[in-house]
């Protein structure tokens, strides 16, 4: 029935639509369509994660504004939108770290005023995670008939199960991001319980390991969620399906659960084995992907080497630690930097 009445809304819309109207609703489909299958995958080529998020900043509004002539952007604005986050996110980061080297030097002024900024970045992640969320639920409901959170999709097309996964984790970054922005955003709770069962709906091999690691992080971040799980267990073995498929994501999960449990050996041994992979081979379909997964890497292993040293994780160094023994002797971690 709820198809039937969808149907016959959807043909009387298109029997009152002017001639005009028809002609720009067909012609935005082709053009979302030739972005969504033509211009995305070789975009998912590209190893240069700066590129991606600033290409999604330049470009977000012009594939939004397909509105306006009778299209729905909405699954490649959630690609989109979660881009630009990539660049926020990367704002709030770089004042993180100008807090903690002004706390570590008595500068009070100067943290107080980094910790500003990054909340205020951390605001503007939030927004654009949580649309990016919103669009994908509300564009994949009327698609495929179905209640984000409680049953599954028959999904079509393999690009709207990958934005299904990419929009899920941006609802959980939302949530995280305006967790840090003292709830500015105001984002819902709800998100996380609906995201844990939503990736039961996914092929797990098919997308790396991601979906499971990303429950597992929620088992671990939701309070009471973690009862009865193997937790690490789960991380093991997404992290070996990720190394073998080649996009590291279920590592970067892992690593973030550890940080939210304060457990810093956790995190240093995910970072370590995103790191340390034997004979390691990128997925070339979703080199972005993996980009990122390390880019996110980088990001938890400067702030742990710039609370303890002032300063960011050197160059080459992603999986080394300012207190790793070297013949028996710790590392001097100024070495790194001549």
């Amino acid at each position: 029935m709820t198809r039937i009445l969808t149907a016959s809304v959807v043909a009387l819309s298109t029997l009152t639509m002017s001639g005009c109207a028809l002609l720009e609703s067909g012609t935005s489909g082709v053009t979302l369509n030739i972005l969504e299958e033509g211009f995305t995958p070789p975009t998912l080529k590209l190893g240069d994660v700066d590129m991606g998020c600033t290409f999604a900043l330049a470009n977000g509004p012009l594939v939004g504004a397909a509105r306006n002539f009778y299209g729905d952007p909405s699954l490649m604005e959630t690609v989109m939108l979660q881009s630009a986050a990539v660049c926020s996110d990367a704002r709030a980061i770089e004042e993180e770290l100008r807090y903690i080297r002004a706390s570590r030097e008595k500068r009070s002024d100067e943290a107080q005023d980094a910790r500003i900024a990054q909340k205020r970045l951390m605001a503007l992640s939030a927004h654009r995670q949580v649309m990016s969320f919103e669009r994908m639920r509300a564009k994949l409901e009327q698609k495929y008939f179905f209640k984000y959170g409680t049953n599954c999709p028959k999904f079509k097309r393999d690009f709207d199960e990958m934005v299904y996964l990419l929009g899920s984790v941006s609802g959980v970054q939302a949530v995280q991001s305006d967790m840090g922005a003292q709830q500015a955003v105001g984002v819902s709770l709800d998100i996380p319980p609906q995201v844990e069962f939503a990736m039961t709906c996914l092929d797990n091999k098919k997308w790396w390991g991601a979906p499971q690691a990303l429950r597992a992080a929620l088992w671990s971040i939701i309070p009471g969620g973690a009862e009865g799980k193997d937790v690490k267990g789960t991380f093991e073995t997404n992290m070996a399906i990720g190394e073998k498929a080649g996009v590291r994501l279920p590592h970067v999960m892992a690593a973030i659960a550890a940080q939210s449990a304060d457990d810093p050996v956790a995190v240093r041994a995910a970072i370590k084995r995103f790191a340390s992979i034997e004979n390691f081979k990128v997925n070339s379909d979703y080199r972005l992907v993996d980009s990122i997964a390390e880019a996110q890497m980088i990001i938890i292993s400067d702030r742990m080497w710039t609370q303890n040293t002032g300063s960011r994780t050197p160059i080459n160094s992603l999986g080394k630690f300012w207190d790793d023994k070297a013949g028996g002797a710790a590392i001097d971690a100024d070495s790194f930097l001549k």
